[in-house]
């Protein structure tokens, strides 16, 4: 089955187990510092899990587009139900959530010394923004000391809507996890709002 794959659905795939291995991590920890985890438990029944394997062994071959599409919903909703979870009735949670996706961002970190340009790419290749047909994230502006992206498209609302999640909070934590990525690497990252990014040499 391996051979009607393509190297992009590889990408997308492990872009895919990133975000779940990040939404792992956050019930760990949070377990770790005896936030609510109990109602967590129903969480394979209620939003589904990853099936583990080799990706050409687990994939419908006769609907590969389809097949990535619902993992990328199982891992979205995954994270927005447990967010939503672990921060009702509880102010600090999310600090705590936020400090837990800016170490696992570190554990992904890029190497230092590299280019906004190349920042830029490891940022492509490390979190999940839709289907790359979907198109989200458009460079704006880029010279050698500085890069600049738009994201042209909200794919993560329609998840946390549905979960009855605030969507604030998946940015929130999306921006720990990428200060941690960028932690030690040369490069600033600034959240401008309205969907703007940039990636800056320090």
């Amino acid at each position: 089955m391996s051979a009607i794959l393509g190297p992009i659905h590889h990408w997308l795939f492990r872009k895919i187990k990133i975000q779940n291995d990040l939404t792992n991590a956050i019930i760990e920890g949070a377990k770790e510092k005896n936030l609510n985890v109990a109602p967590l438990a129903n969480i394979d029944a209620g939003y589904g899990s990853l099936p583990e394997g080799d990706l050409g062994n687990i994939i419908d071959p006769t609907n590969i587009h389809g097949w990535l599409q619902d993992k990328i919903a199982i891992v979205e909703r995954r994270l927005a139900y447990v967010v939503k979870t672990l921060t009702e009735g509880d102010a600090e949670a999310i600090n705590i959530i936020c400090d837990i996706s800016r170490a696992f961002g570190v554990k992904n970190a890029i190497s230092n010394g590299v280019s906004p340009a190349d920042g830029f790419e490891y940022y492509e290749n490390t979190f999940v923004s839709g289907m790359p047909c979907d198109g989200v994230n458009m460079v704006v502006n880029e010279d050698s000391d500085e890069l600049m992206w738009q994201e042209t498209v909200d794919i993560h609302k329609q998840y946390w809507d549905e979960v009855g999640a605030n969507e604030a909070l998946f940015y929130e934590i999306r921006n720990a996890m990428i200060e941690g990525v960028f932690a030690g690497s040369g490069l600033a990252y600034y959240a401008l709002g309205n969907g703007s990014y940039k990636l800056v040499r320090e």
